[in-house]
């Protein structure tokens, strides 16, 4: 097979080109020792450019310039001016798109469709919450004792906040961590996953370009472990916003807890995703293919335990093999590329392991398991579709995130049954449920121990709709008005008159 690709922007052929600097106080600065580290195409396993790697002493700038620009005036600049740079900002991501969804596509492998949509949604993103910038308000109380006294509460910006993202939608990760905090009057040093840096090095340019203010955003280059540390536990960084694993999670929040800083986490997941014999089986199938595939399985939310009533479960695994085995894997810079490469060759490895701990466990593998055999996908970190059946929640592939195109399917006879094997994980991010009988829906709504429940679709996400993880999947919500709330605090105002 040939493969095709889309011509590269002449934009991102110059961005590639050179050392990508960091952003601090307004301006592109190298790290404080000039190190540098190699951002691979996992495509390839090409260098596609060299970035700086930064400190605790990069941090340290960051921060101190961030402080300064939240106390020199950013706190109190008037609401519609925050709205006016973030709509700004969109407007230049909106002109940039094809820019960010290469950038994207190159470097951690998603392809155009996926990428695109990404990049298109953190546009869409970073308008939702300039619209929220002049929206927020305080209420006033009525005391339970009467009395001459006037109370009421108002909202204040935290102050800086120390922003950490993944390496699996990389623009639209950049901007779940700006958006937000900037509409409410805080300021931001955002640390990229090091991995994938690029689109939201760029996306930094255009936060230049608009006209955001020095220090108001700060971007710090670099290792997790090393600028992680630096960030969560820096004196003077107030609030830290973290996606990624929930291991990672765990340290974070027992870091932060030294000066009790604020936190919200978006962790890890192994989510189900539940058919009912009474489903559209068309639409239940497809569905089940794009929760665990989407994105090469690089999702938190992804629906990687697949429960199928047992009078459909034979029908349903065929057709679901039937679709695996006709995907398209390629470079994600062809338009016919169903499915790019796993970021890294260290994440394929890490699926190959859980590949071993479920035949050795006795899976049946259905489909897939193993690379792809053609040549031109021999330098990249390709996997194929993989669906696995004859294991239950004991099992270390059901019930451990393995963040993979790794799909685990189990059939179940009793809607008690599957709500009670549903619910054994220590995660809580996401659920699907496929039904046509109302009564199923609602009480399945109801039972499962999840922060979003999607039914007869996945990946029903809107900036409209918060994002919550239970249990280990989380703390706080992203998206919708409980994502800016989480960005200030509440101040308690009562006044005696007379």
């Amino acid at each position: 097979m040939t493969i095709q690709t889309t011509s590269i922007n002449e934009k991102v052929q110059e961005f590639l080109v050179g050392l990508k600097d960091m952003f601090i106080d307004g301006n592109w600065v190298p790290a404080a020792k000039g190190k540098v580290y190699d951002s691979i195409n996992p495509t390839t396993n090409e260098v596609l450019a060299k970035i700086y790697e930064g400190d605790e002493e990069d941090v340290d700038c960051a921060v101190k310039a961030a402080r300064s620009a939240f106390e020199g005036g950013w706190k109190k600049t008037a609401p519609r001016e925050r709205a006016r740079l973030l709509n700004k900002l969109a407007d230049l991501m909106e002109e940039n798109l094809e820019v960010i969804t290469q950038l994207d596509a190159l470097d951690y492998g998603g392809t155009l469709a996926v990428a695109g949509g990404f990049a298109q949604n953190a546009v869409h993103h970073v308008r939702y919450y300039a619209g929220w910038a002049t929206k927020l308000y305080g209420d006033t109380v009525e005391l339970t004792g009467g009395g001459d006294i006037h109370a009421y509460t108002k909202r204040e910006p935290i102050g800086v906040c120390g922003q950490i993202t993944s390496w699996n939608f990389p623009a639209l990760g950049a901007c779940w961590k700006l958006a937000a905090p900037l509409a409410a009057g805080n300021t931001v040093v955002l640390k990229p996953s090091q991995q994938t840096s690029l689109s939201t090095l760029y996306i930094g340019k255009l936060v230049e370009q608009a006209g955001f203010p020095p220090g108001v955003v700060n971007i710090v280059t670099g290792s997790g472990g090393k600028l992680g540390e630096a960030i969560t536990s820096h004196p003077d960084i107030d609030k830290i916003g973290f996606t990624g694993s929930t291991v990672v999670g765990k340290r974070i929040m027992e870091k932060a807890s030294n000066s009790l800083k604020k936190i919200t986490l978006e962790l890890g997941g192994k989510s189900p995703n539940i058919i009912f014999a009474d489903a559209d089986l068309d639409k239940a199938v497809t569905g089940a293919i794009t929760a665990i595939l989407m994105n090469t399985g690089q999702v938190c939310a992804a629906g990687s335990r697949l429960y199928v009533e047992r009078a459909v479960y034979e029908e349903v695994k065929e057709r679901l093999v039937e679709i695996a085995e006709s995907f398209v894997l390629g470079d994600p810079l062809n338009p016919d590329s169903q499915m790019g490469p796993l970021v890294s060759e260290a994440q394929v490895e890490t699926v190959e392991r859980y590949i071993e701990l479920a035949k050795r466990d006795g899976a049946n593998i259905l489909t897939g398991g193993k690379r792809p055999e053609q040549v031109e996908l021999a330098k990249g970190n390709f996997y194929l579709p993989t669906i696995i059946e004859g294991l239950d929640e004991s099992c270390q592939a059901v019930y451990e995130e393995i963040f993979g195109p790794v799909l685990c399917i189990l059939p179940f006879d009793s809607i008690e049954e599957v709500i009670e094997r549903a619910n054994a994980t220590e995660y809580g991010l996401a659920s699907g449920v496929w039904t046509t009988n109302l009564n199923t829906a609602h009480k399945m709504i109801e039972s499962l121990n999840a922060g979003s429940v999607w039914v007869n679709e996945y990946y029903l996400n809107d900036d409209n709709i918060p994002l919550t993880g239970f249990k280990q999947s989380g703390v706080g919500s992203e998206l919708g008005l409980s994502g800016i709330e989480a960005y200030t605090k509440v101040k308690s105002v009562a006044i005696k008159l007379g």
